[in-house]
């Protein structure tokens, strides 16, 4: 068995930062020498830290400058006999590039995350992929595609999608007086709120006599512009804000379609987690979403901004109950079938001996 380290900049409430402590939880299962390391070790969030605590997860958080973080790296990489490094994203990957060149024997994967990058990251990625780390790992096509295009070395890129824990279909059948829509996204400008909000006023307004709520749930720096764009609407008695709630799972299984007008994506987890409770799922043709949304078997892909396209496949699952639940057990078997952590082990083990070999 191998001895690996999973690096990540912090463990803040992340789609990465979630990625990297299922892997640290599915590789310490398998019994792997593995130890998850948080370079901001004082940025950790608190269900983070619990799930680390619950898996019993090796786990170091460095702390001081960076000098004295490097060097407690290199300990850690020299006490523990670390022969690989996984990190993800820009910081963590240039890290363990420069890593490999004190240690040629440690074999140093790097993770990207999305198909999109500022110019300035995609360059430092571009450099570290090439020429110091032995493989990056992209958690979608999309991006491979795009990338390789770019300059990236195509045979030191793999594709290793997310994985999510599937537990038994649970959705909550109670009555309820609404149809309740869901976006579970941070609040930034490339999930194209502004799209769901026009497109969720239009739905109340062609069905008239079915009444709708939308929960959107999340954090980040544009809840104010939702907030007005949610009153500009008059969509206040219909749109219900969810700060960061803690119960994410619970939520879902109150609602009845997931909405998702992301403008770039790599592998969505809430999308996989929308599909875990067993959600329909109308969602933009960005990223990898092709491969987690079936057109018409669990939901339907459509363009970005497509605001009445988006109407249109709403009012669809909306209007037909039937269609909506066979859906969304097709989105549930589709996760467990394609996505299982299981998987996501097969996978990374199938990638450490095909690097240790070339």
């Amino acid at each position: 068995m191998p001895s690996v380290i999973i690096l990540c900049k912090t463990l803040l409430k992340g789609g990465a930062e979630k990625q990297a402590i299922t892997l640290s939880k599915i590789l310490t299962e398998k019994k792997t020498h593995i130890i998850l390391v948080n370079w901001c070790g004082n940025q950790i969030d608190a269900g983070n830290h619990n799930y680390i605590d619950h898996n019993s997860i090796r786990y170091i958080g460095l702390r001081g400058n960076p000098l004295k973080k490097y060097i407690r790296l290199l300990k850690i990489i020299k006490d523990e006999k670390i022969s690989i490094i996984l990190s993800y994203l820009t910081l963590a990957n240039f890290i363990t590039g420069i890593t490999k060149l004190f240690n040629k024997n440690l074999l140093t994967i790097g993770g990207i995350r999305t198909d999109k990058l500022p110019f300035y990251k995609f360059f430092f990625e571009k450099i570290v992929h090439n020429y110091l780390n032995d493989a990056t790992v992209f958690n979608n096509f999309s991006a491979k595609h795009k990338f390789s295009a770019r300059g990236f070395n195509p045979s030191k890129i793999y594709v290793i999608h997310n994985a999510i824990n599937v537990p038994a279909l649970d959705k909550n059948h109670k009555e309820k007086d609404s149809l309740n829509i869901i976006t579970v996204a941070r609040f930034v400008g490339p999930k194209d709120f502004q799209t769901a909000l026009y497109s969720f006023m239009k739905l109340t307004e062609k069905i008239s006599l079915r009444k709708f709520k939308y929960y959107i749930a999340g954090y980040g720096p544009m809840e104010n512009e939702i907030r007005l764009l949610v009153g500009k609407l008059n969509l206040n008695t219909k749109v219900e804000i969810l700060i960061n709630p803690p119960n994410i799972a619970d939520i879902l299984k109150t609602c009845d379609i997931y909405l998702s007008t992301s403008l770039f994506e790599g592998l969505s987890n809430s999308i996989m987690e929308a599909m875990v409770a067993g959600l329909p799922v109308v969602a933009t043709n960005v990223g990898d979403n092709e491969y987690l949304i079936k057109d018409a078997y669990n939901g339907f892909v459509v363009p970005c901004r497509a605001v009445d396209l988006i109407v249109e496949k709403l009012e669809y699952l909306a209007i037909n109950e039937n269609v909506r639940n066979d859906f969304g057990n097709n989105s549930y078997n589709l996760i467990k079938n394609e996505f299982s952590e299981e998987k996501l082990s097969e996978n990374y083990f199938n990638l450490f001996s095909k690097i240790a070999l070339s």
